[in-house]
This record gives structure tokens, C-alpha cells and sequence, in this order.
């Protein structure tokens, strides 16, 4: 069982409410491809039941609705429709401006699919890379074919299936076909499978994320088969979100996989072989079927069934669940009882990926995406094309145009009255249409409307512009829609980097963690009392992260002074200035030092901005046509701070070449020192508050210069300080951290920083 065949099972029939109006929503699709059984499973919100499998003791509910799903006073605005009209929320409580506040948590609290678990373990999702020579997304028979076509030409393979493979599928003939091709690939070698596992997106590179339960797989590939077939069309007319109302492949599914009678009357509608085959599994499951309502195929009705030639369904009645359809044909209208309307209306292929992909790249369709529809004889033959790199050309058919009143985007609750609605307001093309009415933005990523949006745009549009207003909104990733918690698995997926003094804080008791991708100490154990150490006495810091670049050469100043907005050109060697990294637009980028040399410069950056700081010289250098010689030294210098009221004290009992005195060392200073036999350049400087020096000095020298330095503070009673107490001593100077405390957009002038803008600068 899946969830939603149990809880079927059982009687339950109303799975979710809509976000907008609240109307009972059931099962409709049976293939995750709609939002019509989104449920909680043990806390988690949006999970597709048609998909999800039964596990013994998990806990189910249906969190929209109150006081709850079944009996839903929220309902009541289903009846206000003219009070909620498209483009409700940007018209309403604009006035008064002070009502909105109360207005939006009404609106929160009515809306949505459920609540985010707010406490619980915390999930390990294993983040990995794959390098196959072809990924083929979907395990359907056009993809089978394809991994074992691309196999016997030498290539191995990564096969992709969303759910199990063949779990979609009614028994009959396509069933049988897949499990022998599954039997061929599960046998070749070259052939990994990975069931379970979802394509996320289509990137550059190109690039796919596959994401399942427990991990997220990025894989790099030299070519890419999508196979992801197709999805049933979305009937729109009257009442057509009744529970009740199912897509064959959904009711054929209950009935002929789970042994689930969608309903005991039926009406179906058909327009194709697999409609026909939808047909068979249901009476073969026990459900009579009273009328078919074929386009034109009335000889392939059973015995005893009624054929409704040439007629259309208009509207399914019923509250709770379909109580009766109204077809029309020559003869006008007409009432039948049913309680369940079946409906195989033809296929809309699940081409999202396929739309993804950049017109060099090597990706290709097989089978459903490019031929909707297609024999299962087609579909292996176009599979085993594109493995061979023969691509086939899509073939999409025009959706007619929605009428009627019927709702065309489950997800968000859009009507065909509110599309017209929206089109006499101006807003006239399937792009600006979906901005507006939310239209294909829901958890379907337009699935089940998208064509019908294009189809609505193009019947109205001029013949000039039907081109342009009716085009297929643009396809982004994700396609199907991951949780937070699998995206966020890649950002641990770091390579650690340490710096020279990593073995030296791990002896010291420090508390490493992540800073960016470097691994720092957090704190020696009392982040108070090293707070105190700065502030009273003397502590060490390894700020070795942080970028360090040598700019020299005849074109140094020329570039240097072109990019800084602070002065250089006044700059004396054996000084520095506060140096902020701009964008083109002005806004704050990075921040460091310069410190002016004999014939150059020497800059630091922030500890995450180094590779971003290299790019900005290096780029600046291209565009200015200049030539200095540019060098990051970040690797191979390593950076201790000597901070704190005793800083020169301690300094001086191991200083054996320069002078630190007041007078010959002011601060913004930077001199070259020898201390404990290591050759450093010292700048005076630090943003703790406190006499402070830098030391950048040799790497591999790190470890017997911090070991002199710890050595030499014993009288002052010395104590290193980590990430915590610098936190707390750099908020009391006032020091910004980028990307803490600045925003993407800020300029120095609303960071409260035009003092190191010179806007006298040409």
C-alpha cells in the first residue's frame, strides 16, 4: 500500500482542502504529479501520499482546515469569490496600510499545506558527485532501452528512477515490457541504478541533482537521456476538483495495483489505447462501468457498456464526492449517476527538464517527453535512438482553450474565471499571467495547468502576438520540489582546511568549527575569560585565514588606486589604510588592508572573500589593460594576532630585529620584524579594540612562532582567544563582518562607513 491507497481504503476521500477557497481536494492523479494528496507523515509537511509507501507506526494527518480537514468552517470562502478576486492579495488592505499586518497572519494561518516540524533530529543527508558517461533520468521503457542501448556501445550508465521502477504502472502489457528490460539492466554491470531518487534540476555544466530521503546526488555526466514519460491532461470543467473525479492512470493504479475500487458507478472518458487499457483494469477490479464517452471509438466499448459518441463532460456534481457528471452531446445535456468520473484525456509530457537544458548541451528525450502517447514499441525504439545520440524532435499538441468555470491550477486555486478576469485587466500573456495569478508557481510547477495556461493565452491573443503571449511559461529548476533539509545537505559537503596551527589549538583544548571552510577554534574552553584576556592582559589569535595578496610591479599603483575608494596615492610605504572591495554598483564586497611597500602593495581580505578578492585584482587588471604581478600568498602565509594592553611587552622579550616602540610604530603601521628567529611583516592593527599586531610570517614557521609567543606571555599571564570572544570584542569596536552584518546590497554610506570612501578621487 501507499498511504493514499490505505487511508482510500478505509474511507477517507477528502485529502486536502485548497489553498484558496478551501474546496475538498481527493485523489486525482495517482502519480505525484498533482497537489490533490499532499499530507503530514510524522511531522514533515507536502508529502505526496499516492507515493508515499506504508511503514509500520508512522503518523499521518491532513493539517489544512479547521478545526480540521473533513469539517472545514474555512470553507465558507468558497462562497465569496467576488470578495477574493485574482490579484486578492496585492488589492487588498493596501488601504488602510495598517490593516495588513493583522490581515497577512489571517491569511498565513488560512493558507498552506502544513506546519515545519520545529524540533526533532536533525536528518544526515549524505551529499555525493557522480561522473557517468550518460545519466538517464526515468526507468519507463524508453529509459530502460536506453541505458542498455548506451551500455553495448561502451558507456556506463546511471540509471534514475523518482519511485520504484514500474510502481506507476497498471498491470498489462507495458508492465510486463518494463520488468524484462529491469531484469536486462539489474544484470548489466555497467548499468547503476538508483531508485528513489528524484531529478531536482537541469544546471549548467551540465549538472543534475538527484535527490532521495537520505541523500542528494550531483551527477556530472557526458550526455543525459530524459525519460521522465509524461503525465495524464488535467480535465478543466465545472466542478472538475470534486473528490471523485481521477485521472486513469490514478484510478487504474488503485484499482489494479492495490486492489482499491475508486468507485462502484463509473463514468470514463477515452481518447486513446492506454484509456482503453484504464477501461479494462477497472471492470476487471469490480467496478461497473455504466458509460464510456469515446471521441470516436465507440466499437472498442465492451458489451454492455453505453457509448456516449461526440460528447463532452460539462460539469461533476457533488459536495463531498461526485454524486453525478452533465455530458452534453447533439442531443443537448444530460444527468448520469456516478460516484466516480475516470478520466484519460491523452498525455501532457513531463518535458521540465527537457526545457532546462541549453541548446548546446548534450541532452535528449526518449519516449512520452518528445512523443506523447507513443506504443511501447515506439517508446524502446526512440530510447534506444537517443542513446545512440539521435534526437528525437518533441511533439507537443496544442491544448485547447479552458472554458467553462472549472479550476485549471489545482495548486493555487485558479479558475478559468479568474485567467479572463486577469486578461480584461491587461494582463495579456501566459508570462505576466503566471506572475500574476500564481498560476503554475505551486507544488506541480505546472504539471497539470501549464499547457492549459499557454492554450487560454493563445486563443485570445492576436494572430501576431499568439507566438509571444501563448509561449509555455519558462521551466526552472526544481521539477520536482526537494525539502529544505536535502538542499542544505551539499553546504556541509566542505573539504576542510586548516591552517599551520590546527595541531597547536587541538593541544590547547580548543573547540574547532566550521568558519567558511576552514576549521577554527572556537573557543579554549571559557570564552570569557579569553575575552578578558584581550581586554586586560594578552592573547594570541590565528587569523591565518585570511587572504593575503602581493601587488607589485610598474602597474601596481595604477590598479590598486583605480579599484580602492580610499586614497593610495598619498600612501607612504611603511603605512596601511582600512580597505573595502566594491562591486560596479558600489556596494560593499569585501574589506581588508593595504599596506603600501618599496615597490608595491600588500593586501588582506576577509577569510571567505580570498578566491573572491583574487578575481577582483585579477579582473580589474584585464579591464584596465594593465600588467602588475599579482600573487596570493594566502596559503603560504600564516597570520598570528598579538593583542592586548601587554601586546609590545611580550613582543619585545622575543623581538630580535626591528622596533616596536610608539614612536617608530604607529598604529596603520607595518614593518618587517624578526621575532624568535621568524622573519614577519608586523602591521599595527586589529579589530578587537585593543594594541594589537599582526604577524604574517612563513607558514611551515607557524607552529615555533606561536610557541615562542605562548612562552613569552607566561609572565602576563597570556591566553588565546577563539571565534566566540573575538565575536563580542570586534561588536564593541564596531567592526562589521561581511555577510553578517552587511547585506548584498549595502553600500558604505548604509553601513555607516563613508570615511573610507575619498569622493575627491577622480
Amino acid at each position: 500500500d501507499t498511504v493514499a491507497s490505505a487511508l482510500y481504503r478505509h474511507g477517507v476521500r477528502t485529502f486536502t482542502r485548497s489553498m484558496k477557497y478551501h474546496r475538498r481536494r481527493g485523489l486525482y492523479c495517482g502519480t505525484g504529479d498533482c497537489p490533490n494528496c499532499l499530507i503530514s507523515v510524522d511531522g514533515v509537511p507536502a508529502v505526496r501520499s499516492c507515493t508515499e509507501p506504508v511503514i509500520e507506526g508512522m503518523q499521518v494527518e491532513r493539517e489544512d482546515g479547521w478545526p480540521s480537514a473533513e469539517f472545514d468552517l474555512v470553507s465558507v470562502t468558497d462562497k465569496l469569490h467576488a470578495f477574493m478576486p485574482v490579484g486578492f492579495y496585492y488589492k487588498t488592505f493596501v488601504k488602510p496600510r495598517f490593516a495588513w499586518e493583522t490581515a497577512e497572519k489571517v491569511i498565513r494561518h488560512a493558507t498552506g499545506i502544513g506546519r515545519l516540524p520545529q524540533d526533532g533530529a536533525v536528518a544526515t543527508i549524505d551529499a555525493r558527485h557522480a561522473h557517468p558517461d550518460v545519466l538517464v533520468v526515468g526507468a519507463g521503457i524508453a529509459g530502460l532501452a536506453a541505458a542498455l542501448e548506451a551500455t553495448a556501445a561502451g558507456d556506463s550508465v546511471l540509471l534514475a528512477e523518482e519511485a520504484t521502477i514500474g510502481a506507476q504502472v497498471a498491470p498489462g502489457p507495458t508492465l510486463d515490457r518494463i520488468r524484462a528490460l529491469e531484469a536486462d539492466a539489474r544484470a548489466t554491470d555497467a548499468i547503476t541504478i538508483l531508485e528513489g531518487h528524484a531529478a531536482a534540476g537541469l544546471y549548467e555544466g551540465p549538472m543534475v541533482p538527484l535527490v532521495a530521503d537520505d541523500a542528494i546526488v550531483q551527477v556530472h555526466p557526458g550526455r543525459i537521456i530524459v525519460a521522465t514519460g509524461a503525465a495524464e491532461a488535467h480535465g478543466v470543467f465545472d466542478g472538475n476538483d470534486v473528490p471523485g473525479v481521477w485521472l486513469g492512470r490514478g484510478a487504474a493504479r488503485l484499482a489494479g495495483v492495490h486492489r482499491v475500487a475508486p468507485g462502484e458507478r463509473a463514468v470514463v472518458v477515452v481518447t486513446g489505447d492506454e484509456g482503453f487499457e484504464h477501461l479494462r483494469t477497472l471492470r476487471e477490479s469490480g467496478v461497473r462501468v455504466i458509460a464510456v464517452v469515446p471521441a470516436s471509438l465507440a466499437d472498442r466499448v465492451p458489451a454492455g457498456v453505453q457509448a456516449l459518441v461526440d460528447a463532452h463532460v460539462v460539469r461533476a456534481e457533488g459536495t463531498k464526492t461526485v454524486t453525478s457528471i452533465v455530458v452534453r452531446d447533439g442531443g443537448g445535456e444530460r444527468r448520469i449517476a456516478c460516484d466516480a468520473l475516470v478520466l484519460s484525456l491523452g498525455l501532457a509530457p513531463r518535458d521540465g527538464l527537457l526545457r532546462m537544458a541549453m541548446p548546446h548541451e548534450p541532452v535528449v528525450g526518449a519516449g512520452d517527453v518528445v512523443a506523447p502517447g507513443c506504443t511501447p514499441q515506439e517508446a524502446e525504439e526512440l530510447g534506444r535512438e537517443a542513446a545512440r545520440g539521435e534526437a528525437a524532435e518533441p511533439r507537443d499538441e496544442p491544448v485547447p482553450e479552458p472554458t467553462g468555470h472549472g479550476v485549471v491550477c489545482l495548486c493555487e486555486d485558479v479558475g478559468v474565471q479568474d485567467l479572463e478576469q486577469a486578461w480584461d485587466e491587461g494582463y495579456r500573456s501566459s508570462e505576466i499571467l503566471k506572475r500574476y495569478t500564481t498560476v503554475t508557481m505551486g507544488p506541480c510547477q505546472g504539471a497539470m495547468c501549464g499547457r492549459h495556461l499557454a492554450g487560454f493565452c493563445a486563443a485570445r491573443a492576436p494572430v501576431a502576438d499568439v507566438g509571444r503571449a501563448g509561449v509555455r511559461t519558462t521551466a526552472r529548476p526544481p521539477a520536482r520540489p526537494p525539502t529544505l533539509e536535502a538542499l542544505a545537505a551539499t553546504v556541509h559537503e566542505v573539504i576542510p582546511k586548516h591552517t599551520a596551527l590546527h595541531r597547536s589549538h587541538l593541544e590547547a583544548g580548543a573547540t574547532m568549527g566550521w568558519s567558511g571552510s576552514w576549521q577554527r577554534p572556537f573557543t579554549y574552553g571559557n570564552w570569557r575569560a579569553e575575552y578578558r584576556a584581550v581586554r586586560e592582559r594578552v592573547s594570541l589569535m590565528d587569523v591565518g585565514t585570511l587572504g593575503k595578496f602581493l601587488v607589485c610591479g610598474p602597474d601596481a599603483e595604477r590598479l590598486i588606486d583605480h579599484i580602492a575608494p580610499c586614497r593610495v596615492d598619498d600612501l607612504e610605504p611603511g603605512r596601511s589604510r582600512y580597505l573595502l572591495a566594491l562591486g560596479e554598483a558600489g556596494y560593499v564586497a569585501d574589506d581588508g588592508m593595504v599596506c603600501r611597500l618599496e615597490d608595491g602593495f600588500y593586501l588582506t581580505s576577509t577569510s571567505g572573500g580570498a578566491a573572491r578578492m583574487d578575481g577582483w585584482l585579477r579582473d580589474w587588471a584585464d579591464r584596465l589593460d594593465v600588467r602588475p604581478h599579482i600573487v596570493d600568498q594566502t596559503a603560504q602565509l600564516g597570520v598570528i594576532l598579538v593583542a592586548g594592553p601587554h601586546a609590545r611587552d611580550v613582543l619585545a622579550d622575543v623581538l630580535e630585529e626591528g622596533d616596536l616602540s610608539r614612536g617608530a610604530f604607529p598604529y596603520l603601521g607595518h614593518r618587517e620584524v624578526t621575532i624568535a628567529g621568524v622573519a614577519c611583516r608586523a602591521i599595527r592593527v586589529g579589530f578587537v579594540g585593543e594594541l594589537a599586531y599582526e604577524l604574517h610570517h612563513p607558514r611551515r614557521q607557524g607552529p615555533a612562532l606561536w610557541q615562542a609567543l605562548t612562552q613569552a606571555g607566561v609572565p602576563f599571564d597570556l591566553a588565546p582567544h577563539g571565534l566566540d570572544a573575538l565575536e563580542l570584542l570586534r561588536l564593541e569596536k564596531g567592526h562589521i563582518y561581511l555577510g553578517q552584518d552587511t547585506l548584498p546590497d549595502d553600500t558604505p554610506a548604509k553601513l555607516g562607513m563613508s570615511w573610507a570612501v575619498a569622493m575627491d578621487k577622480p
